[in-house]
């Protein structure tokens, strides 16, 4: 796995508080149960993997960059990006930490697919090694994460062979129309993992 280096985007804070969302309570959920099992690892500077959800048009609520999961919600854990400025690179956010460093993989699949309300990120070696095995579509070139090239492979893929697939050497992404039937898409994935390995 690449080691993780930190955010590579510029990141503009707007105030360090936004309007709390119901549904991050959900989200928080989500975050906790995936760290537990191990798709979202958990390494000395935070945990490899993130969700988020729509707010407003391309506008998100996302973990924040080193994030270490907890069961019991801290709206300091995540951040509201309100924009982002292509031409200088900078998330424009809310809330006291930048957002998590795949925040461009988000962006761009709210941006790319406007019927997504919900992504989650994680990891797998399981799943990487038995992707072929359990019909996961897999990206065909490795690239870095938290960068525009590891996106647009995402969207290409995302696009055209459905909601749940793997970066190259990498993680897996999962979209959905809400954070509930994204984040039971990962554990169904999961479950086709467990039975294929006990058949083995």
């Amino acid at each position: 796995m690449e080691k993780y280096t930190g955010i590579k985007f510029g990141c503009k804070k707007t105030g360090d508080r936004f309007v709390f969302d119901e549904r991050l309570e959900l989200l928080n959920t989500w975050a906790f149960v995936l760290a537990e099992l191990g798709l979202t690892p958990v390494h000395p500077d935070g945990a490899y993997g993130n969700q988020s959800f729509r707010t407003d048009g391309e506008a998100m609520i996302i973990t924040r960059s080193g994030m270490v999961p907890q069961k019991e919600l801290a709206a300091d854990n995540y951040v509201l990006i309100e924009r982002f400025d292509g031409d200088s690179g900078d998330f424009f956010t809310k809330g006291k930490s930048d957002p998590s460093s795949e925040s461009i993989l988000h962006y761009m699949i709210y941006r790319e697919l406007p019927s997504i309300e919900a992504i989650m990120h994680g990891h797998s070696k399981l799943l990487e090694q038995y992707a072929i095995s359990l019909g996961i579509p897999v990206t065909t070139t490795f690239h870095p994460y938290g960068t525009v090239e590891l996106a647009e492979s995402a969207v290409g893929i995302l696009k055209t062979q459905g909601p749940f697939i793997l970066l190259k050497d990498h993680g897996f992404v999962a979209i959905g129309t809400d954070i509930d039937l994204t984040g039971r898409l990962i554990l169904s994935h999961y479950q086709n993992l467990i039975e294929t390995l006990l058949k083995l």
